[in-house]
């Protein structure tokens, strides 16, 4: 992994005297990691990247960033401006054929079932947990055919045009098993959604949350305490499908990452 210098906009300050540091790739779609000196205080805009006690801390970049600006204050209050290029990649265009006309094109009764649905999502999201920090994570299922729609992929459904997939999808048998990608607590358990059908999602700590959709069977339950490894669900064919998989979410306050790059990037088997 690259480690990354910033630099400075409008002082002249020596960036080698302070100890905040980038410790992996500035990407589109990534969960990025760094180190604060105990003190210093982190913002990317509005939004404070709060560190651990030791000061470590990540953040995520969506998915077309074109630069990443952070500012960063110091223990005497002095703000320094750090800037970055972040590394572009290239997207799929993925065509979906054969889904059901209501599952791409909802009435109004079953749109507010939707809204009603992502508000239960983000509201569980907005539960800030201290008690974990990842630093690696393994893919949740083990056994899979195929990824059979990538993260970010620009997806046209029934021939209709749609936002970049928001996770990675993983073609198996219904029943296939999934376990847990690292430690948490189990922040929902929904068993029918309208889009994503029986639902999971995970707090893993400091903003970051995974979810799992068209699941079979969960086999946790909200508030259950989860290990890295632990069996949690098994995949199934509920909700918006074409057949049985894994559609898996990465999300850092809100913002959509690519599981692919966390396993490529932060292994625990490396």
């Amino acid at each position: 992994m690259k480690k990354y210098t910033a630099f400075l906009i409008g002082c002249f300050y020596s960036f080698s005297a302070f100890s905040f540091e980038i410790t992996s790739t500035i990407q589109e779609g990534a969960l990025i990691y760094g180190q604060l000196d105990k003190g210093e205080k982190l913002y990317m805009g509005s939004t404070e990247i709060i560190p651990t006690k030791k000061g470590q801390f990540f953040f995520g970049l969506p998915q077309d960033a074109n630069t990443l600006s952070l500012t960063l204050i110091q223990k005497n209050g002095v703000k320094e401006l750090k800037k970055f290029n972040v590394e572009k990649r290239k997207w799929q265009e993925e065509v979906v054929l054969g889904l059901q006309p209501e599952k791409v094109t909802p009435s109004t009764k079953n749109s507010k079932r939707i809204q009603q649905e992502n508000l239960l999502i983000k509201q569980a999201r907005g539960e800030f947990n201290t008690s974990y920090f990842p630093t690696c994570f393994i893919r949740p299922v083990k056994n899979f055919k195929r990824i059979s729609s990538p993260f970010g992929a620009r997806r046209i459904l029934n021939n209709i045009k749609k936002a970049g997939h928001s996770g990675v999808d993983y073609a198996a048998p219904i029943g296939t098993p999934l376990y847990a990608p690292a430690d948490g607590v189990v922040a929902l358990v929904h068993n029918d959604m309208f889009l994503s059908g029986k639902t999971l999602l995970i707090n893993h700590g400091y903003g970051l949350f995974s979810s799992y959709s068209h699941l079979n069977k969960i086999t946790v339950k909200t508030g259950d305490t989860v290990k890295k490894g632990n069996l949690i669900a098994e995949i199934g064919n509920t909700g918006r499908t074409t057949g049985p998989h894994l559609h898996y979410v990465i999300t850092w306050n809100g913002v959509r990452l690519d599981p692919e790059q966390q396993i490529k990037d932060f292994n625990c088997e490396k």
